[in-house]
């Protein structure tokens, strides 16, 4: 009886001693802590799929706070799980007084405090249908979310960061969402085929009423002693649960049978390949790199057994064919895919053409290895004579030394010095598992696995600091080497090193401050001190540039072009002995002169007589001048004569500008105007003219017309901001602009209740917006975020637009159509002569330019003879006629009479507001 009582109470004493209890440290905390865990506290669990989720003796996340809090803080709570977007109310409410794995946020700053972060999650948009693969793939698109506004803060400040956006809708259930776009920290639970990561969340935490913040503290202490751990190894060992059901539920039954009762796997890798992909370890000799990772993880997490017997039994491709071993790493090609099959890549190369500087007649030449991807690919460019194929790698490299073959096709450039061959990108290509044709099943199980278990871009990454880290080791091993041999002449050598670099700096400085070594003109250095200390100068600056001088240079040669150069700048200084001339970098030339524009001009027409290089192979020059007068600064002056200059090459009506008062007013408003778009362009507005059916003299639609107000300049009219926006490469914000006020424009008429029948908003698309790749994503996203129907918008676009690539032109006109859309040709005869394109084109309306209808005030009968057969030509084509311009009554009766169906212009209106606009429309 005795002997039970003591094993008894041993057994509670060791219980108790050794139990998974938080205990503080000292004496006072004990106290505190003990006060804190009587308090009655309301946690709320977070509804989150996620966190609930659980498998066979793996708790979640939830279960685990949970036990954190009951069990191990020993705390007096009550849990309530609560969906995400209820917490705020809840705890305003005072129904909970705090939140568990909460990501830190300021939402909740005012009522809560945060404990430090227990883990960070990852956040991914990914779509099962939708491929995207990059940020840009987001813009414009609908991206369903969860409640949890920290995750959509995230997402909106990296697409505002990238200037994209998108419309993120927060939905109870994101599983209904899995086919469209959805922002998740939780991927493996949606079986994603296409996925971006966005960024980090900020870290999932615990969050109190400022009621318990003496609690805090002791919080975080359990974290860092023991639960933190804990929390992230439950959730890595849940996402590897998710992922291995993933891959085991999308098994067929013979890819599972053959899990269960494979043989140990035999792979090879190749012993002379040196790449990322796979390599032999310089400090255990053991195969590392993507592939070697990708097989150690096969193993440890779904496990297939891959056994490595490259370094014991190395073996040849032919042994595959035979089933001497079971898998290799190999590019795939046609000749290859006779004779085996492969994997989904699992990584991309690249191809490099590596050659020697003035190469001789053999340049065509190119050397590859014997059965090599490189030999596949050279034999896909060239032809069978022009490529040397060699048995050995030592080899090849030898020939193109001794240069008896003039290019080399590899993958491994590292083997190459950059200071002594040309190494040029060829191409990527992918690598691939390869296996024997009748390994199906095992190449199945490994596809599957890359999809639902392995995440190769991670793969890569990790290959990378991995190979990273290695490469330093070895480095730094080396360097010690080197450095025990080199120790004693080390001070010898760096007093001679010293010395030279002294002496070669000051050499080298005095050279710079001095001239350009080639046209012996003082250089930039000099050119910015002579900018800086002589603004009190007056006189004339002027700025040069050649014209064909790089085509020159790239055929005939550097040294040709240098006697170019040279022949020029000698020029330059007899003709301008008083004044200051300096080379700038390759054919620029900038002066000052005490001379007249005038004068400067006449004496630079006088080149040919001096430069009779230049006069025999067609090189001409581009001139800017500026007045310089003592209240603006020299560099100010250049700039307005550099901005002169590159006006001359546009006009290319003669070879210089003066940059006059007017050109420097020009270049400063648009300068202003450039400005001030690139910070905002909300002051873009749309302007509508009406246009009429002329049968029914009804308004059938309207032109939303692209009109700018600033605070700073007032109205600015399209003549002006246009050609800006098209200069600098925004004109599609422009467009996109006027795009969305006519969608949103439509969207107001139809939630007012007007009926909207054959009545539609155009709005032009310029030739630059419609090059880009996301216009269709663009529009479609519009019509569908706004609930707008295509068929009441109109496309308008101008003859420019056919210069472009006609299939992808033709590609992106029925996209349009497809969407409902109307397409319209806008200034029909006013450019480009496009009446042989109109059948091969999915058109709906022509708009006549507004100079046809002008040419009948100037010879009546020629202009009507050509209108009524243009018209004739339309009609036949079954195209709409608009024409537009329309003045006059008297135009207006013989548009009728030559059946032409809409008209527009300042007859019957000129372009109105939107609420003038909105007016007449409700009013017909």
């Amino acid at each position: 009886m005795i002997y039970r009582l003591f094993i008894l109470v041993f057994f509670v004493v060791f219980n108790f001693a050794f139990s998974e209890v938080y205990t503080p440290e000292t004496l006072k905390e004990k106290e505190e802590f003990s006060k804190l865990q009587k308090e009655k506290i309301i946690i709320a669990l977070i509804d989150d799929p996620f966190y609930n989720l659980s498998y066979p003796n793996i708790n979640s996340l939830n279960t685990t706070m949970e036990n954190f809090l009951k069990n191990y803080m020993q705390l007096n709570v009550t849990f309530k799980k609560v969906p995400y977007k209820n917490l705020q109310r809840d705890i305003k409410s005072g129904i909970i007084n705090g939140i568990a794995l909460i990501p830190k946020n300021q939402i909740f700053d005012d009522k809560l405090d945060f404990s430090d972060s227990i883990f960070s999650e990852e956040l991914y948009v990914i779509s099962q249908n939708e491929s995207i693969h990059s940020l840009n793939d987001l813009n414009n698109k609908i991206i369903y979310t969860s409640h949890t506004e920290p995750y959509i803060n995230i997402l909106k400040a990296v697409l505002d960061n990238n200037d994209l956006h998108a419309y993120p809708i927060p939905v109870d259930n994101l599983k209904k969402y899995d086919e469209k776009l959805i922002l998740t920290t939780n991927p493996v639970l949606y079986k994603p085929k296409y996925g971006i990561k966005i960024g980090h969340s900020p870290g999932i935490a615990i969050a109190l009423s400022h009621k318990y913040l003496n609690l805090i503290p002791y919080i975080n202490n359990a974290l860092n002693s023991n639960y933190r751990k804990k929390f992230i190894d439950q959730l890595n060992t849940l996402n590897r649960s998710i992922s291995y059901n993933n891959f085991y539920t999308s098994l067929a039954p013979e890819e599972k049978e053959y899990l269960k009762n494979h043989k140990p796997i035999k792979v090879i890798y190749e012993k002379d390949t040196d790449s990322l992909v796979s390599y032999k370890s310089q400090i255990d000799g053991k195969y590392k790199g993507i592939a070697p990772n990708i097989f150690k993880a096969l193993k440890n997490n779904l496990g297939i057994n891959f056994v490595d017997i490259t370094s014991t039994d190395y073996k040849t491709i032919t042994d595959l064919k035979t089933k001497g071993f079971d898998a290799t790493v190999l590019s795939k090609t046609q000749k290859r895919s006779k004779d085996f099959i492969f994997s989904e890549k699992i990584y991309e190369v690249g191809t490099y053409i590596i050659n020697l500087d003035n190469s001789p007649s053999s340049s065509k030449t190119i050397g590859v290895l014997k059965d090599s991807v490189e030999e596949h690919i050279a034999q896909r460019y060239d032809i069978n004579k022009n490529i040397i194929i060699f048995d050995d790698f030592n080899s090849m490299v030898k020939a193109l030394d001794d240069r008896k073959v003039g290019n080399l096709l590899v993958t491994n450039k590292e083997y190459f010095d950059s200071n002594k061959y040309n190494i040029i990108l060829f191409e990527t290509i992918p690598v691939n598992f390869m296996f024997n044709k009748e390994d199906v099943v095992l190449r199945d199980i490994i596809n599957k696995a890359f999809e639902y278990s392995i995440d190769l871009k991670n793969f890569a990454e990790l290959s990378q600091l991995e190979r990273d880290a290695e490469n330093k080791i070895v480095y730094l091993k080396n360097r010690e080497i080197k450095d025990t041999l080199i120790i004693f002449s080390i001070v010898f050598i760096f007093i001679i090193f010293a010395i030279s670099v002294y002496l070669y700096k000051e050499r080298l400085n005095k050279k710079n401050l001095l001239k350009d070594s080639l046209t012996n003109l003082p250089n930039r250095f000099i050119f910015d001190k002579f900018c800086n200390e002589e603004n009190s100068l007056t006189g004339s600056t002027f700025v040069i540039d050649l014209n064909n001088f790089k085509n020159i240079n790239d055929s005939l040669g550097h040294e040709f072009g240098d006697v170019i150069l040279k022949e020029f700048a000698n020029f330059l200084k007899n003709s301008f002995i008083d004044s200051h001339i300096f080379r700038i970098s390759g054919d620029e030339f900038y002066g000052f002169s005490f001379e007249s524009h005038e004068e400067i001009i006449g004496k630079l027409k006088k080149y040919k007589d001096f430069c009779p290089t230049l006069l025999k192979y067609n090189i001409t020059f581009n001139l800017g001048v500026s007045h310089k007068t003592a209240n603006i600064s020299l560099a100010t002056s250049f700039k307005y004569s550099d901005l002169a200059m590159l006006e001359t090459k546009k006009e290319k009506s003669k070879f210089y500008k003066i940059a006059d008062d007017k050109f420097i007013e020009k270049m400063d408003r648009e300068s202003s105007i450039l400005s001030l778009l690139k910070e905002d362009i909300s002051g873009i507005y749309p302007m509508f003219q009406p246009k009429y059916c002329i049968k029914t003299n009804r308004i059938i639609g309207a032109e939303a017309l692209a009109r700018y107000s600033s605070l700073e300049l007032g109205p600015i009219g399209p003549f002006e901001f246009i050609p800006i926006a098209e200069k600098y490469n925004f004109i599609h914000k422009v467009d996109y602009k006027i795009a969305k006020e006519s969608i949103v424009f439509i969207r107001d008429l139809l939630e007012s209740g007007v009926s909207l029948d054959n009545f539609r908003i155009s709005f032009n698309i310029s030739m630059k917006t419609f090059k880009r790749d996301d216009l269709i994503t663009v529009l479609t996203g519009l019509l569908n975020y706004f609930k707008v129907p295509g068929k009441y918008i109109e496309v308008e676009i101008t003859e420019s637009i056919f210069i472009l690539d006609m299939k992808d032109l033709i590609t992106k006109l029925k996209a349009l159509k497809n969407l409902g859309i109307q397409i319209s040709l806008d200034d029909f005869t006013a450019g480009h002569s496009t009446a042989g394109l109109l059948p091969l084109l999915p058109m709906d309306v022509v708009k006549f330019d507004k100079s046809l209808l002008d040419s009948l005030e100037v010879n009546k009968s020629k202009g009507k003879i050509v209108y009524k057969n243009l018209t004739s030509l339309i009609k036949d084509l079954n195209f709409k006629i608009v024409s537009e311009g329309v003045e006059t009554k008297e135009q207006l009766e013989f548009l009728k009479f030559l059946g032409v169906d809409y008209a527009q212009g300042y007859y019957f209106s000129k372009p109105i507001s939107k609420d003038e606009f909105t007016t007449e429309v409700k009013t017909l």
